[in-house]
């Protein structure tokens, strides 16, 4: 159980502290509506898999995650300046579209929801 902890210990400080990393290393490349949504690290804490959000079009989500790919060896040595670990994972960032995924869903529901009460005669 233990180990259990410390992986997700260690996924949230990962996950805090690239949030800063990316606002104060890479404030030109126009990353401002970059949210880090999740974090995965593999229980060997060998891996690291950063999910991130972006406000905008397809084309901002594809370029900001390049970007982070791009950036992610400088990212992962100031990582491991920001945390004390013995080993800092290897980082890959993906688009997370689970957001985007329940924004439908909701409206698929919201409009089931609707042409189902304009269905319903109240009078009869």
């Amino acid at each position: 159980m233990q180990g259990v902890d410390r992986t997700r210990r260690v996924t949230e400080l990962i996950r805090r502290a690239l949030a800063d990393i990316i606002r104060d290393r890479l404030p030109d490349r126009g990353l401002e509506l970059l949210s880090i949504t999740a974090t995965e690290v593999t229980r060997d804490l060998s891996r690291a898999t950063v999910f991130i959000t972006v406000l905008g079009e397809e084309e901002d989500q594809e370029r900001a995650t390049a970007i982070l790919n791009e950036e992610v060896r400088a990212l992962r040595h100031e990582l491991s300046r920001a945390l004390n670990l013995r080993h800092t994972p290897e980082i890959e960032f993906r688009y997370d579209f689970s957001i985007e995924r329940g924004v439908r869903l909701s409206r698929l529901i919201d409009d089931l929801s609707i042409s189902s009460q304009s269905g319903v005669n109240v009078d009869e």
